[in-house]
């Protein structure tokens, strides 16, 4: 048990830790008694569980660090464009966070249903597998403009700036999801399995261990000081 932690992912530790600075930030908003910022955040939480949930409901394994994605979308989204403003301070910060979230948003749908194809729990052709692709992303970004317009409704915000801004997010959200429905399509069709792991996928021991290594082997081959 002492070492398991070695055990972990870089990728899922740093998903980790931006969770805790979330869940942080969830009980310095309820602190302030900023209670909308708070259930933001909280929701922010749920979600970023969502990939780790799939694995474990449906048992199929999700490559390309996708929790790690996922959270740091939406830790892009609370903790940059929320609590510091990125929003109204960097022009442009919607946009890129449409397009990002949305792509990733679209890659966790590929892999899940293509995962199911490949398992042989449902059949599908590639196409179609595409295809739902960007009808999921677009989906989605359908709901979160609806939660935008009933925040804006309910508690006299400003999360969105008029039809041209919504229509532009969904143009934003259909680009993402056709990039990365094209880009799976193409990847599995004409790309072969890696031999060798990413460094994110790499656990933390091994890493550890192999930097060490690298110490042991500078510190050998350094000539004596005179």
């Amino acid at each position: 048990m002492r070492n398991n932690w070695r055990t972990i992912t870089i990728g899922t530790a740093v998903s980790w830790l931006m969770r805790v600075f979330l869940f942080w930030l969830l009980l310095y908003k309820v602190y302030r008694e900023d209670y909308l910022f708070a259930f933001g955040v909280y929701l922010g939480i749920a979600f970023s569980l969502i990939p780790g949930l799939t694995e474990k409901n449906f048992r199929i394994q999700l490559p390309f660090e996708l929790d790690l994605l996922i959270t740091l979308a939406l830790f892009l989204h609370t903790f940059f464009g929320e609590w510091l403003r990125f929003y109204e301070r960097v022009e442009g910060w919607d946009k890129f966070l449409h397009l990002y979230g949305t792509a990733v948003t679209a890659l966790y749908a590929f892999i899940v249903v293509y995962s199911f194809h490949y398992t042989r729990k449902l059949r599908l052709t590639l196409p179609f597998i595409g295809l739902f692709t960007i009808v999921f992303a677009m989906a989605l970004g359908a709901m979160w403009e609806i939660f935008e317009f009933a925040v804006d409704s309910l508690f006299a915000k400003s999360m969105q700036n008029g039809l041209s801004d919504t229509m532009w997010d969904m143009i934003y959200d259909f680009i993402g999801g056709a990039v990365v429905s094209v880009l799976g399509m193409l990847y599995v069709r004409y790309s072969t399995p890696p031999e060798s792991r990413k460094r994110l996928s790499r656990p933390i021991g091994e890493v550890l261990k192999e930097s060490r290594h690298l110490n042991d082997t500078s510190d050998a081959t350094r000539p004596p000081r005179l």
